[in-house]
């Protein structure tokens, strides 16, 4: 987790150089993006972090049955992501905006694919846990895998909430 938060603290800042270099064209390109689809990507993950910490503290008092019900919730929230997500990719693609539209479009959609990539893998991790939970939920074992699949999933949430005004907001204040 440690490399990711590297790679992108590094795509981070190549991104605001090469906005710093072209700011007018980052600054209209960001106006064609609906930041009501960056920001309910945000609320949708803020509340799949929430009943990720409901799991944890339910595995740890050994409610594999409750733990199943969180990380469910979490697992659909992390779906409704990947729904809201895709439907925006569509509607930026049918308007006629692509990756070789502009160097903003390119960062656009190579940090939100990135992301995307990492809340896929979040939920191949939630649904294992969620699996196995019933039989293991109480054991120090389970909770301290569950924990360390929390701090991922925490990663990509805060990894949205540096994404969403960098890409949607900042050119709009400018």
């Amino acid at each position: 987790m440690f490399i990711d938060m590297v790679i992108f603290q590094m795509i981070f800042l190549t991104f605001m150089g090469e906005r710093l270099r072209r700011t007018a064209v980052f600054v209209q390109s960001q106006q064609h993006l609906n930041e009501a689809f960056g920001f309910a990507n945000a609320l949708i993950l803020l509340t799949s972090s929430w009943m990720v910490v409901l799991a944890i503290r339910a595995a740890r008092t050994g409610s594999g049955k409750n733990t199943r019900r969180y990380l469910g919730l979490a697992w659909l929230l992390g779906l409704a992501f990947c729904v809201n997500k895709l439907a925006e990719y569509y509607h930026t693609i049918t308007s006629g905006i692509t990756p070789a539209s502009n160097p903003f479009y390119s960062y656009y959609f190579f940090i939100t694919f990135i992301h995307f990539m990492h809340v896929i893998a979040g939920m191949m991790f939630i649904a294992y846990f969620r699996s196995v939970a019933r039989a293991s939920a109480a054991t120090k074992r389970y909770v301290t895998g569950l924990e360390n699949v929390g701090l991922f999933w925490h990663f990509v949430d805060v990894l949205w909430i540096f994404i969403f005004p960098l890409l949607y907001l900042v050119g709009r204040v400018a």
